[in-house]
């Protein structure tokens, strides 16, 4: 159940991007980049490299606080990313 709700809130924060006019181009790169390792991350069979683990939960930190004061949606779509990567163990 857990890997189906962080698809759910991937497909949650894509749709919010695709509505965001006001993200810093090389913020919403950056997102693109995460949201592509953490689907990597899902379809790999065997479990995750930690480093690889580490870096996309580095990198959601550091975008989180990025958005938080100026995109305050997009900020809490990520905090729910990040908790639902934390229940299944990434």
């Amino acid at each position: 159940m857990e890997r189906q709700e962080l698809t759910a809130k991937l497909a949650e924060l894509h749709a919010e991007l695709s509505r965001s006019d006001q993200v810093d181009p090389a913020n919403l790169e950056q997102l693109r980049e995460l949201t592509g390792e953490i689907e990597r991350l899902l379809d790999q069979e065997d479990a995750a490299d930690a480093d690889e683990a580490e870096g996309v939960t580095s990198g959601l930190k550091d975008l989180l606080l990025k958005f938080e004061a100026d995109h305050p949606e997009l900020s809490l779509t990520l905090g729910k990313v990040a908790d639902a990567l934390a229940s299944i163990g990434i």
